[in-house]
């Protein structure tokens, strides 16, 4: 009998600060000999191990100096290098799944780089999230918001949210305009077990739009920096009564980001026509 492979992260895969240069897997070290010439410390570096027993898994080394991040993907044999300077995100993808965080930044030059970690480790990750976001590696985010009644109205729609929303404040520092929906399941499975409603969080900030999502399954937000642009907009959705916030940027056509329940129409379209650019 085949004995199914164990793919649970354990503590084996939690990501690893390096506090000494021979605790980082020498394939790593090439990359990073210009920087550490120049005086990096060990503990920019983060090693993020593949997945305990998952051998196709990649491995990765992410390290930050002054204000430039490289990422190293190691799979398989193939040692893959990107060195990303200032004003080179076009957009930022984070997704958190229970312990599982992913990153999915998309590049100037169309290039596309993805690396996910163990969350349990997370703030050692901190300094290269904040400057591929355009804030210094030694940015602190609030961990609470300002008073406002936007932000008191949000709180007694969803508390969820609320706290949730204090994901914009890694990309700017003040929200200018916000907009809060509630979706609801239309999947009788979802229905039976009581699945929770998907919510939408959408924010424009000084560094550019912030769109959150909250679901069953976890947590997604994408950050868009204001220099690049995109559209945001109401749309009917096609073969149905129904409309949508649909989104379109730099490196992904234009889809349904979230569908509208009756009523919500005009709110979103108030909220998107402040959009800040299109495309």
């Amino acid at each position: 009998m085949r004995i199914p492979e164990d793919r649970r992260p354990t503590l084996a895969s939690w990501p690893k600060r390096i506090f000494e240069w021979d605790e980082l897997q020498p394939p790593f070290h090439p990359a990073l000999s210009q920087w550490r010439a120049l005086g990096m410390p060990p503990g920019n570096v983060t090693y993020i191990p593949r997945i305990h027993q998952y051998s196709g898994a990649p491995e990765y080394a992410v390290a930050w100096f002054g204000q430039q991040v490289c990422i190293q993907r190691l799979q398989e044999g193939t040692l893959d290098v990107w060195n990303i300077l200032p004003g080179q995100v076009t957009q930022l993808y984070y997704q958190i799944q229970l312990l599982k965080c992913t990153v999915t930044l998309c590049l100037s030059d169309g290039q596309i780089i993805t690396f996910s970690y163990n969350k349990t480790k997370e703030e050692q990750i901190y300094p290269v999230i904040s400057l591929l976001l355009g804030q210094p590696g030694d940015y602190v985010p609030p961990v609470q918001h300002p008073g406002s009644p936007a932000m008191e109205a949000l709180r007694e729609e969803s508390y969820a949210m609320h706290h949730t929303a204090l994901l914009t404040y890694r990309f700017g520092h003040a929200i200018s305009h916000q907009l809060f929906l509630r979706g609801k399941n239309r999947s009788l499975l979802y229905l039976l077990q009581r699945r929770p409603d998907p919510e939408c969080f959408c924010a424009l900030t000084d560094a550019g739009p912030v769109l959150i999502l909250n679901d069953y399954y976890g947590t997604r937000a994408l950050y868009l920096p204001a220099g690049y642009p995109s559209s945001f907009q109401v749309k009917p959705v096609p073969h149905s009564k129904d409309h949508g916030l649909y989104l379109r940027t730099l490196a992904e056509e234009e889809f349904l980001y979230f569908r509208l329940l009756p009523g919500q129409e005009a709110q979103a379209s108030a909220f998107a026509a402040r959009w800040p650019s299109h495309l």
